[in-house]
């Protein structure tokens, strides 16, 4: 059982799952071919081989976080900001198969190493991320999250939003749940299974397999629907990435 709220996150689980989400990427990433790569992900504007890149430079950021407590010394995830982010992620995006594949493999071991050298009171301490402070903690949580996601962004069959683990759709769904208000459009208000999220007039309706809700709440609407009973005009969100 996945222990969540809005402002926790679950360390056992998301480190217990890092390295497993990590080997199932990698996994499928040894299939592609570089034809493949340059295939349009599920994310607007991005091939596979963008989505894979932004994946590998995600596992540097959090290990220079990592780093940076345990030496206790301030550190960016990402060092000149988005723009340097942007230009890495769409350099790496057009590099072959093989490349990609070792750059990924090289970095799923790079974080899991430094998730290893971290303790408790480590894990309590603060580092920035782009969005703000937070406790270590989330480093884990967030690389899980970015996994998993960003596995279904490929676009490909061997590995669906039916394929996410239980456990992970159940640790996430009440997190992203709880920020739901935040992304509807103001007044608006929607009704997910028995509960209802937003303030005004409710505009729609939603119901289906857990995974099916967690990926429309994360933006992935088009991977969603199949499986989702809605009625109403179902507000657009903005995706996850």
């Amino acid at each position: 059982m996945c222990r969540v709220t809005t402002s926790t996150y679950d360390l056992p689980a998301a480190v217990a799952n890092v390295p497993l989400a990590q080997e199932r990427f990698a996994g499928t990433l040894a299939t592609l071919t570089d034809s493949d790569l340059r295939e349009p992900s599920v994310l607007p504007g991005w091939t596979r081989g963008h989505v894979i890149a932004h994946v590998a430079r995600g596992a540097e950021a959090m290990v220079r976080l990592i780093d940076g407590v345990l030496t206790q010394r301030p550190a960016e995830a990402y060092p000149g900001g988005p723009a340097v982010r942007d230009a890495e992620i769409e350099l790496g995006a057009q590099s072959g198969a093989n490349e990609l594949m070792d750059e990924v493999y090289e970095t799923n071991l790079k974080i899991v190493y430094a998730f290893a050298r971290m303790t408790a009171p480590t894990w309590g301490r603060q580092v920035q991320f782009p969005t703000g402070a937070y406790p270590a903690n989330r480093c884990a949580w967030s690389r899980w999250r970015e996994v998993e996601i960003h596995h279904v962004d490929l676009g490909l069959d061997v590995y669906t939003i039916e394929s996410w683990p239980d456990e992970f759709v159940a640790c996430h769904l009440p997190h992203e749940l709880a920020k739901l208000p935040g992304r509807l459009p103001p007044g608006t208000a929607v009704q997910v299974g028995p509960s209802r999220f937003g303030t005004g007039e409710v505009v729609a309706t939603i119901d289906g397999p857990d995974s099916a809700v967690l990926a429309w709440v994360l933006g992935r609407v088009g991977l969603a629907a199949p499986a989702l009973a809605t009625t109403g005009n179902l507000p657009e969100l903005p995706p996850w990435s």
